[in-house]
């Protein structure tokens, strides 16, 4: 899947797909998977980002996959340069979109 996604006025094609999660552990050295269960908090009629951190990671990892930012940026560099400390939290529900698409399940279970 891939959406191009502005952040900080600044235009990012993000993709993520089955090598997602393997960047996302070379990079940061944890689980993706165990990263996001933990990152959202169910709050009334939606949902509240509890851990900005899982969303920086991921919308840094997809931004390399996309080809927006080089493999040797560093995260760090990445978000000095945004002018808002809060850029990817506003755009968390897209990046939750395109990574719930992803990883949707699409097989239908054999029934016994």
């Amino acid at each position: 899947m891939e959406k191009n996604i502005v952040i900080d006025g600044k235009e990012y094609r993000l993709v993520t797909n089955g090598a997602t999660p393997r960047l996302y552990r070379s990079l940061f050295r944890k689980e993706v998977f165990t990263e996001m269960t933990h990152a959202m908090e169910e709050k009334g009629d939606g949902f509240e980002v509890i851990n900005a951190e899982v969303f920086e990671n991921l919308a840094f990892t997809m931004a390399i996959q996309g080809g927006s930012l080089p493999m040797a940026t560093k995260i760090e560099d990445w978000l000095g340069s945004m002018s808002s400390p809060t850029a990817i939290i506003q755009v968390a529900g897209e990046i939750l979109e395109l990574w719930t698409e992803e990883t949707e399940t699409t097989s239908v279970g054999k029934k016994e």
